[in-house]
């Protein structure tokens, strides 16, 4: 159980860890996406910040799961949504192999919710991964659909009990020998191990994903040659319509947000980070709105620059060798009490939002970070100062 436990840490530092290049390369993305670019150009540039969202969100799970007493996800999530995003994604790799990548979600099935989002999407993109991996031409077809329904409702109609996921491609297929072992751990079916690397514990893991979700996974030979993979996934009791309120809670999307980013701002802002790359990518975000900054690589230096200069704001990564995001605030703190303060962070989980407004942070923006939630808060901070 020791060893399990240390594994689990090792684990989740690595994800951790993993934020802050994939911080990066959203932001990146964003600053990219402020230029000129075709229509085609936005389009893949829009597939690769799902990309990278969808990396960050199981980074995120793994450093939750190796928490003492952390809960599962319950945050609902579109089932529909949630393989359409995925299919988005493969869109551009199967047209680089001249495949035909189609998806059906049937009516009854499109308000469906699943409090397993971010496995549901391992899953899928998992099965996707695989067809259009191994199948050398035609197509790949993914379909969703109710299987099931519950006593019916007010309107006299049934709600679907369960959601039936079906990943289909017109491949080689694979031998009913083989697919009763396809599940194991190492285990790869012949075609596999001729045509394309692999470990063999992707079907593995996809197999415990659906088990940790009561659901089930089976593989059968697609109408049409090739391979079916079938899961199918219970909804729990009331999960009708929790999506809807979730959203209402929540506001609306990242898109709709974005287009709030407006400039100029007026201000000269502090950015303390030890990392040089999310410097000088926060400098540019920072620019772009009509912002002037300085960059301190240690809490030491930054205060020491606080000492020195006048600045309208402070940006501060909360891990640093020597003094920490925190120690760093409270110290700037006690020099300029009213300077704002606002952490950047990448993992939040590990500080907690007490112990950070404690500190004296006004504002905390959680990494990969959004350019319209930057500009807002350096916004409030610099008292929207027209440029």
């Amino acid at each position: 159980m020791a060893n399990h436990d240390e594994d689990s840490v090792k684990l989740a530092l690595l994800a951790h860890d993993l934020r802050t290049p994939l911080a990066a390369m959203r932001l990146t993305a964003e600053l990219i996406g402020t230029g000129p670019l075709n229509g085609t150009q936005k389009d893949q540039l829009s597939i690769l910040i799902r990309s990278i969202d969808a990396l960050t969100q199981m980074t995120g799970e793994l450093v939750t799961a190796a928490e003492p007493g952390s809960q599962a996800e319950t945050r609902p999530s579109r089932i529909a949504d949630v393989v359409s995003e995925i299919a988005d994604l493969f869109q551009v790799a199967a047209e680089a192999k001249n495949l035909t990548l189609t998806l059906k979600i049937d009516d009854e099935a499109r308000e469906a919710v699943t409090s397993s989002g971010g496995t549901l999407r391992r899953v899928i993109t998992t099965l996707l991964d695989n067809a259009v991996k191994y199948t050398a031409e035609g197509w790949v077809t993914v379909e969703v659909r109710a299987a099931g329904h519950k006593s019916e409702d007010a309107s006299g109609q049934g709600n679907p009990s369960s959601i039936l996921i079906s990943v289909a491609d017109s491949g080689p297929g694979i031998e009913p020998e083989e697919g009763a072992r396809l599940f194991r751990p190492f285990v790869r079916g012949r075609h596999g191990r001729e045509t394309a690397p692999g470990t063999g514990l992707g079907l593995w893991g996809t197999a415990q994903f659906v088990r940790d979700m009561n659901g089930r996974l089976t593989l059968a030979r697609s109408e049409t040659g090739g391979s079916r993979f079938n899961v199918e996934i219970p909804l729990g009791e009331g999960d009708d319509g929790l999506l809807q309120a979730e959203a209402d809670q929540h506001g609306t999307s990242a898109t709709s947000e974005d287009a709030s980013v407006t400039g100029p701002l007026s201000a000269h802002v502090l950015i303390v980070d030890d990392n040089e790359t999310n410097c000088r990518l926060l400098a540019a975000l920072l620019e772009s709105f009509g912002i002037s900054s300085e960059v301190a690589r240690s809490g030491e230096q930054a205060v020491g620059l606080v000492q020195k200069s006048d600045f309208d704001a402070a940006l501060l990564d909360l891990h640093m060798p020597g003094m920490s995001g925190v120690e760093t605030a409270e110290a700037l703190g006690s020099l300029r009490p009213d300077l704002p303060l606002i952490a950047v962070t990448a993992a939040l989980e590990s500080v907690g939002d007490t112990r950070l407004r404690d500190a004296g942070f006004r504002e905390i923006l959680t990494k990969p970070l959004s350019p319209a939630a930057l500009f807002e808060a350096m916004k409030l901070a610099s008292g929207r100062k027209a440029g």
